[in-house]
């Protein structure tokens, strides 16, 4: 697809302006075909002029971007949210596997939004809404202080083939594979992703997983048992055994110790 019909629907006036210069200056292959300041004028545009593209603010005076798109039957339309979030919301948006701009919009950062979509054409999966949601709708917890637990937690793991849907509790661990992570699941074969698996850390920090080492994250609920060493070793349930960095080895100890008393588990 050479050319790309695209749709903008925020509330604020300056927003919409800045958004609609940088795609005329950046992005040639993208025509805006109109805009809309909230849900129901936007819904209306959707179905008259049928975009490819819809860039789509989450916050906006009465209906939010979630209530336009479950206004649809079926969203077949790529759908890139520009939103003012910040810190614990961007994870939401990796969990979900959903494009994001934040505001004021980056010119590289919006560049690239269009790429992918570009690279994709497809439009957004329920599923991907309902754990972007889902996450958004959770308060953050400080990092090592209270951790969540990974119980009915879902993750968006896009690949070539498709998204993947992952219930946390059956990821076992992540490797890294250079520019790319590769999660070992309790199930089915493993699923590889092309993002570093620092993202992944990011992703996962607030939940019980932890990185060991520089190649692996591990599921703390997958654990079976931990050998004592210099930085010492963590067999898994799938009889893997994952060498634990030293520099690493007290504050995972923590983290584990945390785990076993909130989880109820004694080793």
């Amino acid at each position: 697809m050479n050319q790309l019909r695209a749709v903008l629907i925020d509330d604020e006036t300056n927003a919409r302006e800045a958004l609609t210069n940088l795609l005329r200056i950046l992005c040639p292959e993208v025509t805006l075909v109109g805009e809309a300041k909230n849900a129901d004028l936007g819904i209306e545009l959707i179905k008259k002029e049928k975009p490819n593209l819809v860039f789509l603010d989450i916050q906006m005076p009465g209906k939010t971007g979630f209530d336009l798109l479950a206004s649809f039957d079926k969203v077949d339309f790529g759908v890139i949210f520009t939103t003012a979030y910040q810190e614990f919301a961007i994870r939401a948006f990796r969990f979900s596997a959903i494009d994001y701009l934040l505001k004021p919009i980056d010119p590289d950062e919006l560049q690239a939004a269009v790429e992918k979509f570009k690279s994709q054409i497809a439009g957004v999966n329920p599923q991907q809404l309902q754990i972007l949601q889902e996450h958004l709708d959770t308060t953050p917890s400080p990092r090592l202080i209270k951790r969540k637990k990974n119980d009915n937690q879902r993750i968006a793991l896009p690949t070539a083939e498709g998204i993947h849907f992952v219930q946390m509790t059956d990821i076992i661990q992540c490797e890294s594979l250079g520019s790319y992570t590769k999660f070992h699941l309790v199930k089915g074969p493993p699923i590889v992703v092309s993002r570093l698996l620092k993202e992944y850390e990011e992703i996962l920090d607030n939940y019980y997983f932890f990185r060991v080492h520089q190649s692996n994250i591990v599921n703390l609920e997958h654990i079976k048992r931990y050998v004592k060493g210099d930085g010492g070793q963590v067999w898994m349930s799938d009889n893997t055994e994952i060498e634990v960095s030293r520099r690493r080895k007290d504050e995972f100890l923590s983290l584990l110790s945390d785990f076993y008393v909130n989880s109820g588990k004694l080793k």
